[in-house]
């Protein structure tokens, strides 16, 4: 089935009906664990992981959760993934997917999965400043990882913006409130930080 195949399909909220969705697909795959990583699983079933996580992250989160042991090679896969295209990651889900695959972190996974992140390269003050409120009821909910990225990402806003003083306080008072969870560090200082080619760890 063709990639535009797939993409053609409605998308279902229900999880249970988006795993259904994809089920005669997962369910004629033969898996190969000990396979190196394009033959480990069928041509059909790598299309479709892509087209999964070129979308939301939702329906990708749903189907690992029904078929685990696909977990291992579509983090691995994130390492091949360059670019995306415009449909950012629910955070929610991507937080998700930080959690069923904290087993199999690499640099290169994390740093592709929060470039899918939506970003805020856009956000006016009052986006940030209501962004900063939703980060203060979700920290324990969202994976920190995530939330350590939006602190540093509302600190760039307050450096790159000319603000005023008071301006700057508000929205450091209200990133006081968020703990800084100690977690996987995926930065990387050499050129491999840019390129993130496909052998780092």
């Amino acid at each position: 089935m063709a990639e535009e195949d797939y993409r053609n399909k409605g998308r279902l909220s229900n999880q249970t009906g988006a795993v259904d969705h994809y089920r005669r697909i997962l369910d004629n795959d033969r898996f190969e664990p000990s396979e190196p990583h394009w033959r480990r699983i069928s041509k059909n079933t790598i299309t479709l992981f892509q087209v999964l996580i070129d979308q939301d992250l939702k329906d990708l989160v749903s189907v690992l959760e029904h078929y685990p042991k696909y977990t291992e090679w579509v983090c691995e896969h994130f390492r091949y993934a360059y670019s995306y295209s415009e449909n950012s990651a629910d955070i929610s889900a991507a937080g998700k997917l930080l959690t069923l695959g904290e087993p199999y972190f690499s640099k290169q996974f994390v740093r592709n999965l929060v470039r899918k992140l939506p970003s805020m390269d856009n956000y006016t003050l009052e986006e940030v400043q209501a962004f900063v409120e939703t980060l203060k009821e979700k920290q324990r909910h969202w994976h920190p990882i995530i939330v350590n990225h939006y602190c540093e990402a509302v600190n760039e806003f307050t450096q790159k913006q000319r603000l005023h003083p008071l301006q700057k306080i508000v929205l450091t008072k209200g990133l006081n409130e968020i703990k800084i969870e100690e977690t996987y560090d995926y930065s990387a200082e050499d050129r491999d930080a840019v390129l993130d080619i496909p052998y780092m760890n």
